[in-house]
């Protein structure tokens, strides 16, 4: 998918959790884990591109990783495991890309 699509997939689920009257909309924040391929400066310029005049907010959230044989977490640049080893792991945080709030005025 690339970016003006990831973007405007984000602005439509926004809007789509808006009300449609009497709000306006001054800034929105995402979420946008270092596992995912997207350059959060871009995002972000592209966001503000789709929705001009809105405060855009991008957060990078670092990887995190438990380990599926001991339960250890630990950092991305951390693999495999530090305590065990073991290269089998899920990802905890660094996949996500969501809009986490927003904030507005009645008008």
């Amino acid at each position: 998918m690339s970016l003006t699509e990831v973007a405007g997939s984000l602005v439509e689920g926004l809007h789509a959790q808006l009300p449609t009257e009497g709000f306006r909309l001054d800034g929105f924040e995402v979420h946008l884990g270092a596992l995912v391929d997207l350059e959060p400066e871009a995002l972000r310029a592209m966001l503000s591109a789709l929705i001009p005049g809105v405060e855009v907010k991008v957060t990078v959230i670092d990887a995190l990783y438990r380990c599926k044989d001991c339960g250890a977490e630990y950092p991305g640049d951390e693999h495999p495991c530090p305590v065990c080893g073991s290269p089998n792991a899920e990802v905890v945080h660094g996949a996500e890309l969501q809009i986490v709030r927003a904030w507005g005025a009645k008008v």
